[in-house]
């Protein structure tokens, strides 16, 4: 009878002492760049190719560095499951995980609208900018501060690697900033990646 309950104490203390480690104790890879794709199912499956893939275009190993991709989908109309979802993603925002973050143009809007994205011009050069304007690419948003018409997000709808994970093919994607003060040539490189068509 005894042998059962001490089993099981037995048990339950390896999980704890597998979670303390796996959380406080590994060492954890520094990011590279965090990508947020909201509004998109991304099964893990894919979530890993698709970091794998990045990882291995940016010669990066994964032991020091690695790219993040985090997907922010609900299919469900239920209430609870969408506070738990903008939960969720709010909290990767606060703790600076995001560099880039993608969905069809009405979400982009609304990050616009709440200030989770900043002006392209404020990363990219203007030489940039204009040769992306010209394509089309660029999505204009009215700055609540100043008042002016700036450029805020891209459209990376024609993206490879969009299509290769058959991403936001139905809807559109647009890619912007989320205001960090690391954005830096990795997210550049990152964000030229999604750009490659």
């Amino acid at each position: 009878y005894y042998k059962l309950h001490i089993f099981m104490v037995i048990f339950v203390i390896g999980i704890i002492a597998s979670l303390i480690y796996t959380i406080f104790i590994k060492p954890h890879p520094d990011l590279y760049c965090g990508v947020a794709m909201y509004d998109q199912f991304l099964s893990m499956e894919d979530i890993e190719s698709l970091t794998s893939e990045l990882n291995t275009e940016f010669n990066l190993d994964p032991k020091k560095y690695t790219v993040d991709v985090e997907s922010f989908y609900a299919d469900s109309t239920d209430v609870m499951v969408e506070a738990e979802l903008n939960q969720k993603f709010n909290t990767y925002i606060y703790n600076a995980q995001f560099h880039l973050l993608m969905s069809d143009k009405e979400k982009v809007q609304m990050f616009i609208d709440a200030e989770y994205m900043t002006p392209l011009s404020d990363y990219l050069s203007q030489d940039v900018i204009n040769k992306l304007d010209n394509e089309g690419r660029i999505m204009y948003a009215i700055d609540p501060y100043s008042e002016e018409n700036k450029p805020m997000a891209i459209d990376i709808s024609k993206s490879s690697l969009l299509k290769k994970y058959n991403l936001y093919q139905d809807k559109g994607c647009y890619v912007g900033f989320v205001p960090m003060p690391d954005n830096n040539d990795k997210t550049l490189n990152v964000l030229n990646a999604f750009l490659a068509e």
